[in-house]
Formats: C-alpha cells, structure tokens, sequence
C-alpha cells in the first residue's frame, strides 16, 4: 500500500470519492433494487455505501477491499449501523465470486489505481446478464500538464489518469453497453454544502478523534495541493453500464 492510501486509511472517510456520499445517492436513485439482488461493493473502502444499500434495501451486499485496516472499519460501521454486510478481503484483478453472480456492482474511484481492463473484465465475468455496473472515476483533460499529471501518478500511486473519452473507450473495449453516463467538475463550495447535509455518523463521532502521523499529513496536504493547483484540468465521470 502506498503512503497516500495509508493515509486515507488512517482518516477513515466514508466518502472520499468524487462526489461524495451525496453523489452515490444520486446514482442509486437509477435503480429499483430488490431485496433478493446480490450487490458487490468492489473497494469498499470504509464501507458507507456498502451499509447503505444492505440498510435501505435489504440486499445481499458483498463488499471487497484489499485492506485489512479498511475492512475493520467497515466492519465496525456496519456493527455500529446494525446491517449485515458480507466483508471480502481480496483483489479486484481476481474476484473470489463465481461468474454470473451479482445484479449491481460498484466501483467508486478504484480503477483509476488499477489496471484498468483486466479490472472491468472481472467485474463483467462476475456481473450476471442484464446486471449494472456503476464506476465513478477521476479524470484529466488533455489541458493537465505533462509534470503535474506524473506528480499526480506518483503520489497516488495512480496507474493512469484517463480522459473522460478514454474511460468511455475502456468500458466498452470490455463489452459493457452504455446506459448513461455524465461528468462534471470536480466538487466545489455547493457540492460541499450539499455534503455536509449527508454527515457520516460512523466519523467524527463525539469524543473520538482521529490520529493522522506526520507522514500522513505530509502526504494528504501535498495532494490538496495539487489538486487545488490543477482542478481546472481534472473532473470525474459516473458511468452506468449493463451486460447485455
């Protein structure tokens, strides 16, 4: 794990992706999920989103991590919501599920440190036919300079920064079909607003604080601000997919 993932880990964070938690509400407002449906949470991180959709629709959720220390966060907010979660320690690039499997996966700002195809491959393989996939992810225009794009990369340890054209590329060189897809600029004063209005209830609890290392802090203030000094050339996208 690189040093800006053990950050985030130590910060816990139910909604660092794009968006937010905000966002993942939006998306979910596109589906009619049953309580019979299998959903995979794929980097389930802290596991906000996960807890939501077993809370909200009773459904058989899964969420996988490649951290021990994110999943026993996930583990304590789930225990702490009181929802049953099915926690999964492994890596995307080679899912421990049978082919076929799942209604809805979701992946919120994982590809985007992955390779990216063998990535999509395995979520089609797990995906059963006529199941969604729902990706959130980072962009950059052609406009991020070449040295700034590389800082990026190599503080977050980011396999790529596509443009919002290349991702579209990457879903459907995999076989997945368009549903909708939108982007947007990354979050500004009215997004985080509207944030605030959705807080987390497993973070910042009363009496508890959070222990960031100096490294830690080193690393999660050279990111804000690179992405503070380069947000006119990044955006995230929200893509909607099905296996037809």
């Amino acid at each position: 794990m690189n040093s800006y993932l053990k950050a985030i880990t130590a910060l816990g964070s139910g909604s660092l992706h794009p968006g937010g938690f905000t966002g993942t509400l939006g998306i979910l407002r596109n589906f009619t999920i049953a309580p019979d449906e299998i959903i995979l949470d794929l980097g389930c991180g802290t596991g906000r989103t996960a807890c939501h959709l077993a809370k909200t629709y009773g459904a058989h959720v899964f969420a996988l991590d490649n951290s021990e220390a994110m999943l026993s966060k996930a583990k304590s907010r789930a225990l702490q919501e009181g929802v049953e979660v099915h926690y999964v320690l492994g890596d995307i690039l080679d899912l421990p599920f049978k082919d076929n499997i799942a209604d809805l996966v979701i992946v919120e700002s994982v590809l985007i440190f992955l390779p990216v195809r063998p990535a999509l491959q395995e979520c089609f393989r797990v995906l059963k036919k006529k199941g969604y996939l729902v990706c959130v992810e980072m962009f950059a225009s052609g406009s991020l300079p070449a040295n700034e794009r590389e800082k990026l990369k190599a503080l977050c340890g980011l396999k790529q920064i596509p443009t919002y054209q290349e991702w579209l590329n990457y879903f459907q060189t995999t076989g997945f079909t368009f549903i909708k897809t939108w982007q947007k600029k990354l979050p500004g004063p009215l997004e985080v607003l509207k944030e605030l209005l959705n807080p987390d209830p497993c973070w910042f609890r009363p009496g508890e604080q959070v222990y960031l290392d100096p490294a830690s802090l080193s690393v999660l203030f050279k990111y804000k601000r690179l992405m503070m000094r380069n947000k006119r050339h990044l955006g995230y996208g929200t893509f909607i997919l099905i296996k037809e």
